[in-house]
């Protein structure tokens, strides 16, 4: 046995690394661990960014209900502090009215008056109006249609001492409801334009359809387009709604007598030229703020479908 001849076979070479194939394994590793770094770093970016800004959103409303239950002299010498104790009836107070004037609850009743006429009014006129820009056609109806945008883009303050000698020729003045008249033509354009919008993706075939069974294009409109259109038409009264809530320089100048004010000019009586209640003053705010909070949590996804009018079915 030790007298065999050993054979050595010689081993093969291994082909020399070029670089090429490792490369193409490692590349695509690294390219998805950076786009997954990336991708996070964004998203966290992303969370920060929103919870910051809801932070800042939120913060005058928090600071404005800690001071509708403060005293007037905590909020002067401590406007960020915490009340200490609680003063609840700073909301009874409020509710009784500003010094010699009329009572809040009053006040309530002709906001309701003035923003619910005006919503019923525009939004009539705005959405029998967008339906036919929508269907029409020629030139008149594509004028009518950029003539509602050039409407939207005049401020409104120019229009109100030309209002204000019409509404006092009219014998307008100081009602809530005529004033809701004027809130309605204000209306109208912007919920054209917006229904327009909604109107111009609605589907032909349904009309058709009920054109063929022998309905006209007003039984159409009403028994077809109109029930379909809720969600756009509840987005647009809530967002116009708040918006007329909230309005106070041409209520300002049109509601005279006190008994015709509503809440937004009650605010700015509780501030005086020698006192002002400020305590009474963010707790009418707070009784102001309250209903639209109270929608907006009700209606919140309409709102938000409503900034998509064009997909809304």
């Amino acid at each position: 046995m030790s007298g065999e001849p050993t054979v050595s076979i010689p081993s093969i070479p291994s082909p020399p690394a070029t670089g090429v194939q490792s490369q193409s394994e490692t590349h695509p590793v690294r390219e998805w661990r950076r786009s997954r770094r990336l991708k996070r770093l964004g998203t966290w970016f992303a969370l920060l960014f929103v919870a910051g800004w809801a932070v800042i959103a939120v913060l005058p409303v928090g600071i404005a209900l800690f001071s509708s239950v403060k005293t007037n002299t905590q909020i002067i010498a401590d406007p960020l502090g915490l009340p200490d104790p609680l003063q609840l009836e700073n909301y009874g107070t409020a509710w009784a009215g500003p010094p010699l004037s009329q009572p809040l609850w009053l006040m309530t009743l002709n906001s309701v008056m003035a923003t619910g006429v005006g919503l019923l009014v525009g939004l009539a006129v705005g959405t029998i109006a967008a339906y036919a820009v929508s269907r029409g056609k020629g030139r008149v109806f594509g004028f009518a249609g950029r003539y509602f945008v050039l409407l939207i883009t005049v401020p409104a303050v120019v229009t109100w001492i030309p209002l204000f000698n019409l509404a006092s020729d009219l014998r307008m003045l100081s009602d809530p409801a005529a004033l809701g008249l004027i809130y309605g033509a204000i209306v109208s354009p912007t919920a054209a334009v917006l229904m327009r919008a909604y109107f111009a993706s609605f589907p032909l075939d349904l009309i058709e359809a009920a054109t063929i069974d022998g309905a006209g294009e007003i039984r159409a409109f009403w028994k077809i387009v109109l029930p379909m259109s809720r969600g756009s038409l509840v987005a647009v009264a809530l967002v116009q709604g708040i918006q007329l809530w909230n309005e106070l320089g041409l209520a300002n100048i049109m509601l005279l007598q006190p008994q015709s004010r509503t809440l937004p000019i009650g605010l700015t009586l509780f501030q005086g030229q020698d006192i002002t209640d400020r305590a009474g003053q963010f707790a009418s705010l707070m009784i102001m703020v309250a209903p639209i909070v109270i929608l907006y949590l009700i209606f919140d996804r309409r709102i938000t479908e409503g900034m998509r009018l064009g997909s809304l079915k």
